[in-house]
Formats: C-alpha cells, structure tokens, sequence
C-alpha cells in the first residue's frame, strides 16, 4: 500500500510539472525553440512512463494486448533526478518565460540521458512493444471527460462536448455523476456524437414520460417525491441496430456512472421506512404548490448524505460485472437523488437483477442513489481508472466539467447548503484533474426539462465557455515527437 501511495504521490507530481510547463509555453510561445520544446515535454512523459498497453495511444482504445509494466533503474533515477530539478523552476514565482528558459537549462545536460534511457527500453521490450509504440503513448495524449453533476445546470455540458469535437477532441473515457452520468451517457454513444440530434431529442422529451406519481416496489433504490423513467423516454435512443437495449459495453466511448450506495444500518431505516417517516407517497400526485414544498424540504435533507459514513462511492462500468449494466439504468441511479428521484428497476429483467443482487451484497449497500452524494466531479476515480488499465494508455489530459458552484441568481441561491457542501468533496478531487472547468452561467438545478429556448442558451453557455479554454487545452494535444538529436538549437 505504502508503494501505491507513493506511485501515485510521483505520478501526480509529474502531472502537476507538466501543467505548469505547458501552460507556460501556451503563454510564451517561441522562447523556446520548436526543438527544445518537443525535447523537454519528451523527458517528462518519458519520466512519468510505468505502465500502459502498446498500441492503445494510437487506437484511441483497449486491444487484447496485455499491458506492459516498465522497469529500468536507469529510469528511476532519471524521474527522481528531474522532479528535483524541475520542481523548484516551474513551481516557482515570477515571470514563465523566465522558468521556461530555466526548465530547459536544467533537463539540456539530461538529454544523454533520454536517449540512453529511450534505447534501453526498446533494447530490454523488443518482443513487448516497437519504437513507435513507446513514442505513441510518450506522444499522444488521450481526453479524459469527466462530467460533475448538478441537475438541468449540466445541459451546459452538451455546447462544451460539441466544442471539443469540433476541435478534433474526442474523449477516450468519459465518467459522470449525477446529471453529469446522464448527459455524459449520451457523448459515450457514438465517438462522432450528433449534439444537434442531442439538443432535439431533449426537446421532444415531456414531463410525464421521464417523471411519474406511481406506486412501485422498492427493490434497489431509495423512494422519492417523484419517480424517474429514463426508459420512456430514452428507451427507443439507447438500443442496438437488432432493436436491444443497449449495455455499458456497447457504447463506442468507454464510460463509467458514479452511484452512491447507502450504507448498510446507515439510515436506521429500510428503504420503506424511509418512504412512510418523509411521507413519500408516490402514488399521489401532489399540487404545484405542494411539489416544490416537498422538493425543498427533501433538498434540505439530501444534505445528510453527502457523508462517507452513510454513502460509498461506486463505479458502475468500473468492473468485469458492472460493464453488463444497461446503459440507461446507470445512468439513472446515479441521477436519483435521494429523497427525490427514485430510481429502480421497473421491468422483469434478469440480467440486471443478477448484476444488481451481486452488486449490492458485495459492497454491503441497501440502496443506491444519486452519485454526487460520493463523489461529484470524480476526477480521483477517472485518474485512478486509467491507472488500472481502463483504456490502455495512461497518457491523459484529465478535464473536469463543474457547473454546480455556489452561485447568487434566483434559480440558484436556495440550493447553496448544498452546493457549499460538495464544494468540500470537489476540492479532494482538485489535484487528479489537469483543468476544472467552472461553469458560471447555467440554468437552475431543478431545470431537468427545460423549454426549447431555454436549453438552447445552457449550450450557447457551455459553447461560450468552452471556446474561451480551448486554446490552452489544444495545447496539451500538440503531438510530443522524440528528437534524436542531443542538444536544442
């Protein structure tokens, strides 16, 4: 454990270097030469290189390949030697272009070492992977997305995917909570997602196709004011060409959904003692009136559960048994918010009681509900889903959607002991993401069914606001090329 620990410690502490290196080359372009730039940002991926599947960069994608794990003494020493001398330069204040020039001054005499290091791990591989193999996964970096959750303020997201694609950015993983699972479902679909098919779909969508008053039994969810039905209205979206529906492992974009799975005696309570002491009666449909009193007042204890003591994290797409999940129920739980949105299981369907009977007595949970009460804006179970393998290559940019900051507008400020709340679990995530993104405009949390008009101007925000970091982030993109020669000129 304590090795772990400290992997990851040395891994996270050369993600933090080369942030601060390409953001300063973002902003002082031409101090260095294209040369000298391509050989410093080499020895850097090269120092942080551990594991990863041959061919996985290239792909975009896991193959049958097994994973190669690179050990080389030369190598070690060699990482140790540049975070001691890179640390102090790009960490330190003044002006960028100032630790640029002394980033490089310090790796020049190590650029022996590169090459050395580069020749002996192709020399020690040979029958494990090619030259160009290791220059692929030093080279080529892969989008990792991860989509926080935050109710109708995460249709945002739809207008900052579409940005990316258009730039040529597509996601190798995506991972969500919450809302963010559900929109983040639909950019897992198809590696060329058609965001304008998206935006029209959500339109066509009514209230009482996706949110209905009805009696069921409480099998793996916890009740709610209201009942969610992602399959009424999803349903005929999210099947195969032979008309099933479709499964995590059938989406072209690999994809997790964070769910939050409440603590065996956590409640005191089982999930129908729940119902009946929060007055839950999902058979009755409540006034206007009465619907936003019992929304506010549920919204008031969902407070409660964002509490490690009462909920576990967990991934569902993250294993062997939870891949098999139907893609619209993973993204349901991890929408239902507790006390809230009920989620469950609605229709006989085997496969998923098996996968869900299993799931639950593994990890001792007695319920499962909406995954930002975990975690969420999972950047630390993205970063630490690429490190166990998830997409073969483990050279990423990890970028983070957040649009559930405390703010001060109408739709928003009733909801902020809430959203202060999380704002506690979303800086434990901080460290595992190269870039946050903060959404300052969005729509009301408790807009999940906006009208046409006003989900158009939740994209143009996401749009906006994603066009303004965009040239940063393109830069973490540039092909990394190895230079054989040994000095910059």
């Amino acid at each position: 454990m304590a090795d772990d620990t400290s992997r990851e410690e040395t891994a996270l502490q050369l993600q933090r270097l080369e942030s601060a290196l390409v953001d300063d080359l973002f902003d002082h372009p031409g101090v260095l030469t294209r040369k000298a730039e391509h050989q410093l940002r080499y020895a850097l991926s090269l120092s942080a290189l551990d594991v990863f599947q041959p061919g996985a960069a290239r792909r975009g994608t896991r193959s049958a390949r097994p994973d190669v794990r690179v050990r080389l003494h030369r190598l070690s020493r060699f990482r140790r030697k540049l975070l001691d001398g890179l640390v102090p330069v790009l960490q330190r204040h003044g002006s960028s272009s100032d630790r640029l020039e002394a980033a490089f001054r310090v790796v020049s005499p190590w650029l022996d070492d590169v090459e050395t290091i580069r020749a002996e791990l192709i020399a020690k591989y040979a029958d494990d992977f090619s030259p160009v193999e290791l220059d692929q996964e030093l080279g080529i970096k892969t989008l990792v997305s991860i989509a926080g959750g935050g109710g109708g303020s995460a249709y945002v997201y739809i207008g900052a995917w579409e940005v990316l694609h258009n730039a040529g950015l597509v996601p190798g993983y995506v991972i969500g909570s919450s809302m963010g699972a559900v929109t983040g479902l639909f950019r897992s679909l198809r590696r060329r997602g058609d965001f304008a098919e998206y935006v029209a779909m959500a339109k066509q969508l009514r209230a009482d196709q996706i949110f209905r008053f009805v009696s069921l039994r409480t099998r793996y969810g916890l009740p709610g004011v209201t009942r969610l039905f992602l399959h009424e209205g999803l349903g005929p979206f999210f099947r195969t060409p032979r008309g099933e529906e479709l499964r995590l492992c059938d989406l072209e974009i690999p994809y997790s959904a964070v769910v939050a799975g409440i603590r065996r005696d956590a409640l005191g309570e089982t999930p129908e003692q729940f119902a009946i002491s929060h007055h839950l009666h999902e058979d009755q449909r409540p006034s206007p009136l009465q619907f936003r009193a019992q929304i506010a007042s549920q919204l008031v204890r969902v407070t409660g559960f964002i509490n490690p003591r009462v909920v576990k994290e967990i991934l569902i797409g993250g294993d062997a048994l939870t891949r098999e999940f139907n893609a619209l129920d993973a993204a349901g739980f991890s929408a239902a918010v507790p006390g809230v949105l009920h989620y469950d299981v609605t229709h006989e369907d085997p496969h998923m009681n098996g996968i869900l009977k299993t799931l639950m007595e593994r990890e001792d949970v007695t319920a499962l509900v909406d995954g930002g009460a975990a975690n969420n804006v999972p950047s630390r179970s993205a970063w630490q889903e690429v490190r166990a393998g998830r997409i073969g290559t483990r050279n990423c940019y990890y970028l983070a959607f957040d649009c559930f900051q405390p703010q001060w507008g109408p739709g928003h400020v009733w909801i902020q002991p809430v959203t202060r709340t999380l704002s506690l679990q979303v800086a434990g995530n901080e460290r595992y993401a190269h870039q946050r993104v903060e959404f300052p405009r969005t729509l009301s949390p408790i807009s999940l069914l906006p009208r046409p008009e006003d989900l158009d101007r939740a994209v143009a925000w996401g749009r906006n606001r994603m066009a303004s970091e965009l040239p940063r982030i393109q830069k973490f993109f540039e092909r990394v090329r190895f230079v054989p020669t040994r000095r910059a000129s």
